[in-house]
C-alpha cells in the first residue's frame, strides 16, 4: 500500500482551510476548474521563476506555471505560495503585507487573514513534503468541493476507471463529513462492470499524520460506522452499506 492510495483529510469550516495527506500539487492543481493566474512562493527550491527584489521572494509567472506543474515538489521540503492576479500588485504591498506573506511561508500559518486584497488571491497553499502534509485555504468555498469532485475522479484513473465527477451535492456532503477527519481508502477499491465503491471511515481530527497512516486500523475500530462512495447507475452517492452488484 502506498501513501498516495489513501486520502486523509480535515475541513475547518470557520476558517474554510483543509488539511490533507494524500493530494499533490500535481493533483490539486489538475482538480481545480480555473488554474491560478500567477503564484507567489513562499517557501520553495524551485528554480525557474522570476525574483521580486522588494519582497525577497520568487514567483512564477502564468506562462511559465507548467514548468513549475512538472516540478518533483515534494522535494522542496516546504513548498508554500499564493496565487495572484497582478504583477504590478507585488510592488503595492505594505510591510506588514510583506510580513504577513513570510509568516505564512515560515509558520504555516496565516497571521491574520491569508487573503490579501491587492493580491485577489484565491488560494494559500501550505505544505511539507508535498502530498505528505498540505493545507490550503480557499477564499470561495465552492472551489474545495469542485476540487474534491474532480479529485476522486482523477485518483481512479490510477485504478483503470474512468468515472465522471461527483455531483455538487455528493461533494458537499464529503466535505462536511471531513469536519470530523475522514480517512479514504482507495486501496480497497471495489471494481464491477458498472460500479465503484470506495470506503472511508470518520476517524476523528489527528494532526500527526504518521500516527494516522502507522495506526489505521486502530484508528478505524473506534469509527461508529464505515461509509462507502459509490458510484452506480452514473451517479455519486454516499451510503453506509455497500451497494449490490449489478
Amino acid at each position: 500500500m502506498k501513501s498516495r492510495d489513501i486520502i486523509y483529510m480535515i475541513y475547518n469550516e470557520i476558517e474554510q482551510s483543509v488539511t490533507s495527506s494524500g493530494i499533490e500539487f500535481r493533483e490539486f492543481i489538475n482538480c481545480l476548474p480555473v488554474e491560478p493566474k500567477h503564484i507567489l512562493l513562499l517557501a520553495s527550491g524551485y528554480l525557474g521563476g522570476d525574483y521580486h527584489p522588494e519582497l525577497r521572494l520568487d514567483y512564477v509567472r502564468n506562462e511559465h506555471l507548467n514548468d513549475l506543474y512538472k516540478e518533483n515538489v515534494y522535494s522542496y521540503g516546504d513548498f508554500c505560495w499564493v496565487d495572484f492576479d497582478e504583477i504590478g500588485s507585488l510592488d503595492q504591498l505594505e510591510p506588514h503585507e510583506k510580513a504577513e506573506l513570510l509568516y505564512l511561508g515560515h509558520y504555516k500559518q496565516p497571521l491574520g487573514n491569508p487573503f490579501f486584497e491587492k493580491l485577489d488571491n484565491r488560494f494559500v497553499y501550505l505544505a511539507h513534503d508535498d502530498g505528505w502534509f498540505n493545507r490550503v485555504f480557499f477564499k470561495d468555498i465552492n472551489q474545495s468541493i469542485n476540487m474534491l469532485r474532480h479529485l476522486i475522479p482523477h485518483k481512479l484513473t490510477a485504478y483503470r476507471r474512468h468515472v465522471p465527477p461527483l455531483s455538487m451535492d455528493t461533494g458537499e456532503q464529503l466535505m462536511l463529513l471531513a469536519r470530523d477527519g475522514i480517512l479514504i481508502e482507495l486501496s480497497r477499491i471495489i471494481k464491477a462492470r458498472n460500479s465503484v465503491e470506495i470506503p472511508f471511515t470518520i476517524i476523528g481530527q489527528n494532526m500527526d499524520f504518521d500516527d494516522v497512516y502507522n495506526n489505521m486500523e486502530r484508528h478505524k475500530t473506534k469509527a461508529k460506522a464505515e461509509y462507502w462512495l459509490v458510484h452506480c447507475k452514473n451517479e455519486w452517492v454516499i451510503r453506509m452499506q455497500k451497494c449490490g452488484k449489478e
